[in-house]
């Protein structure tokens, strides 16, 4: 198995893992409020409810292209673009750190607060950008062209 195969089975993996997580915290208000959804969704659990279960199959989604992207399924349609608008999303997700950091740290006020676990999301987020962008660089000519 190449190196960029073990970074998309990994960003596979994770998003499956984020989904099944996903759809769990949508059950419980207290956790989805821990996990920083807003008070008013929250307060209407159908919505809750409909709403991780859209992100969960969002991040399902993205674990079967990583899953095609190693080869463990059949090419999908557009897995070069996916890719990168995949590894973007997780990215930019990711680099709201820096932003959180400085607010942790009291170097920036603003007037919403950002607990520190924030920072722990971002970079977890951040982290799988980076599994999902190096195995799209490493495994970009071998992706089928025709969609």
């Amino acid at each position: 198995m190449k190196n960029f195969k073990h970074m998309l089975v990994i960003s596979g993996t994770l998003s499956f893992a984020l989904a099944v997580s996903q759809i769990i915290i949508g059950f419980s208000p207290s956790m989805s409020l821990y996990f920083g959804a807003p008070e008013a969704l929250v307060n209407n659990s159908y919505m809750l409810i409909l709403t991780s279960f859209l992100v969960a199959g969002i991040l399902t989604i993205f674990g079967l292209y990583a899953m095609s992207g190693a080869g463990f399924i059949r090419a999908l349609p557009w897995l070069k673009p996916v890719f990168l608008v995949i590894s973007s999303i997780f990215i930019l997700r990711g680099l709201l750190v820096i932003p959180e950091f400085l607010v942790v740290m009291g170097i920036v006020q603003i007037s919403i607060p950002v607990a520190p676990r924030f920072i722990l999301f971002s970079t977890g987020s951040l982290v799988l950008g980076f599994f999902f962008i190096t195995g799209t660089i490493g495994g970009w000519n071998s992706f089928p062209s025709k969609n």
